[in-house]
C-alpha cells in the first residue's frame, strides 16, 4: 500500500464532492493524530480507493478469516460518527460464546481494533443495585443479544447499549435482575458506565433504536416508543409503536421521520412516524406499502440511510437462495421515502446476510459499510457508493 498516490489523486480532481472528501478526510486523519508518515500513506491510499468506488456496486473492503472473533448474528453495530469507525457490541451467548468486548473497525485503517478482553463468566453477577454486571476490575455488561439496540451518541462520544441478557445462560444460575441499566461505553476512556433504568422500562430486550443528532435524542423502539437524551439523563414514553423484536429502526434527517423495517415473520411493508408531530400524535404510525421494483418478504434486515442522497439502502436475502456462500444470495435495493417506491441494484456480488443490524453509512467518505460473515467464515466488511449523477 502507499504507492500510486498521485495517479489516483488526479483521478480524484476531476470530481468536487470528492475531492471535498478527501479533504476532510485528510484533516481527519491528522487530527486524530498518525505519527508515522507510512501510516498516514496508506490511511489515505484506502480513503481514495473508497472514494472511487465504482457506483452501485458491493466491493469486499476487507475480509477476516479463522480469526478468535467472528461476526455475531444476534449483535449490533453503531456508527461512530466523530471518528468515521464502526462499532459493534453483541453476543450469539446460548451457551457458545461470551462477547462482551466492544469490536472497533477503522476503514482508513483497514483495521479491527478490540476494547478489551471478554469477561470471565464466573464473574456474572447482580450488584446491590439489582443490576447484572461483570468483569474482574471494571465495570462490564454481561454478553447479550443486541439486535438493533446500539447506537452512538456524538456529544457524549459513547457507545450506548439499551439491550438486556434475556437470552443468556447465566441466568439459570444467578438470581433474576430486578432492573436493566442502559449501558453508557465511553470511546475516549474505554469504559463502562450505567444509566438508572428504574423508573422506565424494566427491559429493553429485542429494541431497535435510531439517533436524532438534530436534537440529540435517542428513539428506541421496546413496549412503545420511548426517547433518551443523555444530556439530560432523561428517557420517558412517547406513545405507542409497532412490535420491533428483530426489527430495523433508522431515521429519515431529511423528513424527520422514523422507520421501522422488517417483522418477526417477514414483510416488505414499511412503518413510519412523522416525530415532529411526537408527542401529540404519537400513536399514528403509518403502514406503507412500497411501490416500484418487487422486493421479498424480509424480517431481520440491516438498514442505513444516505443522509446526502436522502434514501435508506436494504440489504435483502433472496428466498430463493439458502447458500450463504453463494454469491448473488442477497439483492440490495434502494428505498426512496419521497416515492415510497423500492429499486433493486444490479448487482450480484453479495453472499446471503443471514440475521444481520450491521449496516451504516460513512458520511467521511459517503458509502455503506456492511458488515457479513458467521463462526465459520469469519467476518466480511463490503463498501458501496450510490450513483447519484445518473438515474439509478
Amino acid at each position: 500500500m502507499g504507492r500510486g498516490i498521485s495517479t489516483k489523486y488526479h483521478s480524484c480532481t476531476s470530481n468536487t464532492q470528492r475531492l471535498a472528501a478527501l479533504v476532510s478526510t485528510v484533516i481527519t486523519v491528522f487530527l486524530i493524530g498518525c505519527t508515522d508518515a507510512s501510516d498516514t500513506e496508506d490511511q489515505l491510499e484506502n480513503s481514495l480507493f473508497l472514494l472511487n468506488l465504482p457506483a452501485n456496486r458491493w466491493v469486499k473492503y476487507y475480509e477476516l478469516k479463522d480469526g478468535d472473533w467472528w461476526r455475531k448474528g444476534h449483535a449490533g453495530l453503531a456508527y461512530d460518527s466523530t471518528r468515521g469507525s464502526l462499532l459493534v457490541f453483541g453476543s450469539d451467548t446460548h451457551g457458545e460464546d461470551w462477547d462482551n468486548v466492544v469490536h472497533e473497525f477503522i476503514p482508513r485503517q483497514r483495521e479491527w481494533v478490540h476494547h478489551g478482553v471478554n469477561a470471565r463468566p464466573n464473574t456474572y453477577k447482580i450488584n446491590s443495585e439489582g443490576y447484572p454486571v461483570a468483569g474482574d476490575m471494571d465495570l462490564e455488561p454481561w454478553a447479550m443479544h443486541t439486535y438493533d439496540g446500539i447506537d452512538y451518541d456524538p456529544v457524549l462520544d459513547a457507545l450506548v447499549v439499551v439491550a438486556s441478557p434475556d437470552h443468556n445462560p447465566i441466568r439459570k444460575e444467578r438470581p433474576t435482575p430486578q432492573s436493566h441499566p442502559i449501558w453508557i461505553f465511553q470511546l475516549k476512556t474505554k469504559t463502562w458506565s450505567i444509566l438508572d433504568n428504574k423508573h422506565g422500562a424494566k427491559r429493553f430486550f429485542g429494541a431497535a433504536t435510531a439517533y436524532d443528532k438534530a436534537d440529540n435524542n435517542l428513539f428506541i423502539c421496546k413496549s412503545g416508543l420511548w426517547e433518551l437524551n443523555l444530556m439530560k439523563e432523561k428517557l420517558e414514553r412517547l406513545g405507542n409503536a409497532p412490535n420491533c423484536l428483530h426489527r430495523t429502526m433508522a431515521f429519515d434527517s431529511w423528513r424527520r421521520h422514523l422507520y421501522i423495517f422488517g417483522s418477526y415473520k417477514g414483510t416488505s411493508n414499511i412503518s413510519r412516524l412523522d416525530i415532529n408531530n411526537v408527542p401529540e400524535e404519537s400513536e399514528k404510525w403509518e403502514e406503507l406499502t412500497p411501490k416500484g421494483d418487487h422486493c421479498p418478504p424480509y424480517s431481520k434486515v440491516p438498514v442505513a440511510f444516505d443522509e446526502k442522497a436522502g434514501v435508506f439502502l436494504l440489504v435483502v436475502d433472496d428466498p430463493k437462495s439458502s447458500t450463504e456462500k453463494k454469491l448473488n444470495a442477497a439483492k440490495t435495493f434502494i428505498y426512496d421515502p419521497g416515492t415510497n417506491t423500492y429499486k433493486k441494484l444490479n448487482d450480484t456480488k453479495l453472499p446471503a446476510v443471514g440475521m444481520n443490524f450491521m449496516m451504516a453509512w460513512d458520511r467521511i467518505h459517503e458509502v455503506f459499510f456492511l458488515l457479513t460473515g458467521n463462526w465459520k467464515d469469519g467476518i466480511s466488511v463490503w463498501a458501496l457508493r450510490l450513483d447519484r449523477n445518473r438515474e439509478r
